[in-house]
């Protein structure tokens, strides 16, 4: 079994050019959404890198193949437009071997975009009970013996390919908050995260947006979907591209539509047929 590896979901991936690229210097295992189905393993450096190549489609089935067929006492989520630095597997393992408590860890990415920059912190610490979770799926590594026991796996109904395309990351935090993990949050930098691929983000947040932020507040708190709600139309108050009242109206939809498992453009046929 090795120290530390890397869980990335990629696509359309025909050869291991991911690991130079993305500057990869430890054992890791790519989920390859592709065409084909197959297995294969690559060796570099003294490291293993397996791809699993299979025509599943939606990014959480990709994290859980990889999560599958990983084997490492500790296991960092990545996307393929991330560029690590050299010394990434060095800051994550210090993290936990200072921390022996700690299941889960959030670190911070540089990114290629101003506007987009990720909340960093100043010190490491534990995360508190109702903070607030902005976190990416890329930024999370967990001790893979604690996930396993804990059995938290990512949903198949939102992220990228899913019926609702985000939110995937919030719903696995929050699962791992519920079933006792301990999480920390980490003051290191380990990588740069490009933006320039980028297809799921509209700065202009219109109805599709809020939709999916109703169905996946539903998903995560049901019992408290309302206060959760409110408190995100508060959030975006300063977004005008809909009232006030029209986000509201959106985000119930979203919670209507996560119940009877409708998209967002199902979910608008059944309006429009109203």
């Amino acid at each position: 079994m090795s120290k530390f590896e890397i869980l990335c979901v990629t696509m359309n991936q025909t050869d291991f050019s991911k690991v130079k690229s993305m500057n990869i210097h430890s054992d890791v295992v790519f989920a390859n959404q592709a065409d084909t189905t197959q297995f294969e393993t690559y060796e570099f450096e003294n490291h293993i890198a397996k791809m699993i190549t299979t025509d599943t489609k939606g990014v959480g089935i990709n994290r859980n193949l990889a999560i599958m067929y990983s084997s490492a006492d500790i296991c960092l989520f990545a996307d393929d437009d991330i560029t690590y630095y050299d010394d990434m597997e060095e800051k994550v393992l210090s993290e936990f071997d200072r921390h022996p408590d700690a299941d889960i860890f959030i670190f911070h990415y540089d990114t290629t975009d101003d506007s987009r920059k990720q909340r960093s912190y100043p010190k490491t610490r534990k995360c508190r009970l109702l903070e607030k979770m902005p976190w990416g799926g890329c930024r999370i590594a967990v001790r893979r013996k604690a996930l396993l026991q804990s059995n938290i796996w990512f949903t198949t109904l939102f992220g990228g390919g899913c019926i609702f395309p985000c939110g995937e990351d919030s719903l696995w935090i929050a699962d791992a908050k519920r079933s006792g993990m301990k999480i920390y949050i980490s003051k290191e930098t380990i990588g740069i995260l490009s933006f320039e691929t980028s297809t799921w983000f509209n700065p202009l947040l219109k109805e599709d947006y809020y939709f999916g932020q109703g169905a996946g507040i539903e998903a995560t708190f049901p019992k408290t979907a309302l206060i959760w709600i409110l408190y995100t139309v508060y959030r975006l108050r300063d977004n005008h591209t809909l009232s006030n009242k029209d986000k509201l109206l959106w985000m119930k939809y979203g919670r209507d539509g996560y119940k009877k498992l409708l998209s967002f453009d199902e979910y608008v046929k059944t309006i429009n047929k109203d």
